[in-house]
């Protein structure tokens, strides 16, 4: 099967609905597109994510999955890029600091990141088998 591969633009918008929910203001696709170019001038394009994109896969699942295989490092790098740009907007600040005290909460939200790693894990493995992906 012959996948199209996406823009620069399409991908920023996919992985941010994955991973965020919604849409992102038009900088973060704008800036994501630059540094993208910038920093990976030699990557035309992502089989691995325009395979991902067309399928609608779990982009954190196959991921996390790919990673602990060794594999999938231009995910990882798109996802970082994401990341890096939407972590100091105000929007995401819930995603990458946490704002309520005390240790009671802490441990639960810790537990259910446990499971919900364990499950994105065995999520993934499936996806990325199912799916042909390395």
């Amino acid at each position: 099967m012959n996948t199209a591969v996406p823009s620069l633009a399409e991908e920023a918008l996919y992985l941010h609905h994955s991973l965020f929910g919604g849409t992102p203001e038009p900088v973060i696709i704008e800036r994501y597109a630059a540094a993208n170019r910038k920093l990976f001038p030699a990557e035309a394009g992502s089989a691995l994510l325009a395979r991902i994109v067309s399928r609608g896969l779990d982009v954190e699942a196959v991921e996390f999955a790919l990673r602990r295989r060794g594999a999938g490092s231009e995910l990882t790098r798109r996802i970082q890029v994401l990341s890096y740009l939407v972590e100091a907007r105000a929007r995401y600040q819930h995603y990458f600091v946490s704002t309520e005290p005390g240790r009671g909460g802490a441990v639960v939200e810790l537990a259910a990141a446990v499971i919900r790693s364990a499950w994105k894990l065995a999520k993934g493995e499936y996806l990325v088998r199912r799916h042909g992906l390395r």
